[in-house]
């Protein structure tokens, strides 16, 4: 069987799609890119805005239309719209097979014979359907270290699941479960395998990687002393985490970040909004002088560390003074880069069922233009500070306009793009077999959303 895996949304589906897609071929199953020629049509979800929803739904209605017109095909949906929907998935798109929650993906191979093999609609994304995490556990300690799918010498590390902040927004807690950390040992062993194989950067996952926290006993393993037990494996060179929680953000990690030789001079860390009162509203367990602190003490303690943030526009109640509270934020922080989205509301979340969405879509729109506009302004000047300077890049290959252009340029050399320890996107001729490795490059040009540069 064929199968045509498609992702959408955060890394952490990333990953999950990379372990599905290694668990289908150890099953017997054939991985294609062509969607038209796939037995089986399987798409991994996001919920987070009705947007990312609204793709899985045109996707489900083109392959349930080639279904109905006689293709024998299986189509399936994983991830948190399956999680979230459920059953409501199959009334409303018939040809559909299969709905697989992101707490049962270990056992989706078997889903796929069965509605195959039967023609049975198997359903287990039951909203509240309990995790199998001893199965999940153990997908990925068996994950390859392997994998030509990943970008070179890159791995995403899951070192912790769900989420316990219920920011009255959000569906992730409901849809990912409640937060449950991975033993430290099952994590560093993991992150040797992929160093033996060649990978030299690991960014860890977790919902509010921060929070991340391990009993063993009378002892405990935070996020920080993980890092430690990181930074001495051989070959591994950067190591990343994402996303962290403003609130009861260690110390010790901004000072691991600081001493640590591997651990990377970058934090993305949301702020959703720069107001005390949509903070409030959003269930956010701090304040914007807490927020402000946070970033001063990690600008104080980490040299040259470069801060990224989320913001969601239109959140109900939200006033003009509001909105502008976050503009003055992004200029405050000075992140090297904003995720700037308009609110919108989720079924069964506490702010859909509470808080009327009163903001007009145009005042949306509006405010998502100026945030936006304001970031740009913030990481145009602060690239331009960069230019002159050299900076370790790892390289990830050929650009997208590389990848375009019909021709190769002189001496074999494509446009190539990587990224710095502070995640900033580098750009610069090279020749293609540099994917993967370090090289030092010359910053000659900076643009707000990428530099640009020689070696």
């Amino acid at each position: 069987m064929k199968v045509y895996l498609e992702t959408m949304g955060c890394q952490m589906n990333a990953l999950d799609s990379e372990l599905v897609a290694s668990m289908l071929r150890s099953g017997g199953f054939e991985l294609t890119a062509d969607d038209r020629a796939a037995d089986a049509l399987l798409y991994n979800t996001c919920s987070v805005r009705q947007h990312a929803e609204d793709k899985v739904h045109s996707r489900l209605g083109w392959a349930c239309r080639r279904k109905a017109d006689g293709k024998p095909i299986l189509i399936g949906v994983l991830g948190c719209m399956a999680q979230r929907l459920g059953d409501q998935l199959l009334k409303r798109h018939r040809g559909l097979d299969v709905v697989c929650g992101p707490g049962q993906l270990a056992h989706l191979p078997e889903m796929i014979r069965q509605a195959a093999e039967a023609a049975q609609l198997r359903l287990d994304g039951d909203r509240g359907a309990p995790a199998d995490l001893d199965a999940l556990e153990t997908l990925d300690r068996q994950r390859p270290a392997a994998d030509e799918s990943r970008l070179p010498g890159q791995a995403y590390l899951r070192i912790m699941r769900g989420c316990d902040k219920f920011c009255t927004y959000c569906v992730v807690p409901y849809v990912r479960g409640r937060e449950i950390s991975r033993a430290p040992d099952a994590i560093v062993e993991e992150a040797r395998r992929l160093a033996d194989a060649g990978v030299t950067q690991i960014t860890l996952l977790g919902q509010t990687v921060n929070s991340y926290r391990f009993a063993a006993g009378e002892t405990a393993v935070g996020l920080a002393d993980l890092l430690c037990r990181l930074d001495g494996i051989a070959g591994l060179r950067r190591l990343r985490f994402i996303t962290s929680y403003p609130a009861g953000f260690d110390r010790a990690i901004l000072e691991a970040m600081r001493d640590l030789p591997t651990v990377c001079e970058y934090l993305h860390i949301p702020a959703q909004s720069g107001s005390d009162a949509v903070l409030a509203a959003m269930g956010r367990r701090y304040s914007r002088a807490e927020y402000d602190a946070l970033i001063d003490d990690a600008r104080g303690t980490v040299p040259g560390i470069a801060v990224a943030g989320d913001f969601i526009v239109g959140f109900p109640g939200e006033t003009e003074e509001d909105h502008r509270a976050s503009a003055d934020l992004i200029r405050r922080s000075g992140y090297k880069n904003s995720f700037i989205f308009k609110y919108s509301p989720r079924p069964g979340t506490r702010a859909d069922d509470r808080l009327a969405d009163d903001i007009p879509d145009d005042v949306k729109r509006r405010r998502n233009r100026q945030l936006l506009a304001v970031q740009e302004e913030v990481s145009l000047a602060a690239n331009r500070d960069m230019v002159g300077g050299t900076f370790e890049v790892l390289v990830e290959g050929p650009s997208v306009r590389s990848r375009k252009q019909p021709a190769p340029a002189p001496e074999g050399h494509v446009q190539l793009t990587g990224r710095t320890r502070t995640d900033h996107i580098v750009v610069f001729p090279g020749p293609p077999d540099l994917a993967g490795q370090y090289v030092d490059v010359i910053i000659t040009r900076a643009t707000a959303l990428a530099l640009t540069g020689e070696t």
